[in-house]
């Protein structure tokens, strides 16, 4: 179920939604201040990573939606079951708002753009004879 062929395993690992070999991203998350560097098109299959202009406007609703179920799920269990107060609770979430940054950001375009490209594995490009 999370193997090759789904769009879970596309998600977790940033390749390709097409041909899931290439990466999406140039560099680790944390490895650079360049986070947000995304790879044109997928080295094995040529899908482009950017379809159309604004394409991953639509990815800011997902950020959204995985940054409210990270805060929410934060603040409850740190007000209500381990009874702390506001201001360690909200400067917690201070720092796990700038520390999941990057994550959020990739896993959101991530999931976007596997909203509209589909798994087809037979679109990977073979290498032809005496093209070196």
């Amino acid at each position: 179920m999370i193997g090759k062929g789904s769009k879970i395993y596309s998600v977790v690992q940033g390749v390709c939604p097409r041909c899931q070999e290439g990466k999406v991203f140039t560099y680790a998350p944390f490895k650079s201040i360049e986070f947000t560097q995304m790879n044109e098109q997928c080295a094995r299959c040529g899908q482009a990573f950017e379809p159309e202009p604004d394409f991953y406007q639509g990815a800011m609703y997902v950020s959204y939606g995985l940054s409210s179920a990270l805060f929410l799920s934060v603040g409850v269990l740190m007000l209500f079951f381990l009874n702390l107060g506001y201001v360690v609770t909200f400067s917690v979430m201070g720092v796990i708002a700038i520390l999941s940054l990057p994550i959020i950001f990739r896993v959101s375009r991530l999931i976007w753009l596997n909203f509209f490209v589909s798994y087809r594995p037979s679109t990977i490009k073979q290498p032809q004879p005496g093209n070196n």
